[in-house]
């Protein structure tokens, strides 16, 4: 397990590392960071499965938005 730190973790995610480290942010997107003192870290495999779970909404979302046109 590879731990991602919140710059790379935020590029990787293509969002400002501002908006990632606002906690209301990372719950609404469902991604945990584990806290060490002021750093937030992010498990790699969450960060994927993240990803991976956006690239299969996105082709849904942009079918609807066809079929309204």
């Amino acid at each position: 397990m590879r731990l991602l730190t919140l710059e790379e973790t935020a590029q990787r995610l293509r969002v400002s590392p501002r908006s990632l480290a606002d906690k209301r942010y990372r719950w609404r997107i469902g991604l945990v960071g584990t806290k060490g003192g002021r750093r937030i870290a992010f498990n790699e495999i969450d960060v994927l499965a993240l990803i991976d779970r956006g690239r299969e909404v996105l082709p849904q979302q942009e079918a609807t938005h066809e079929a309204e046109h």
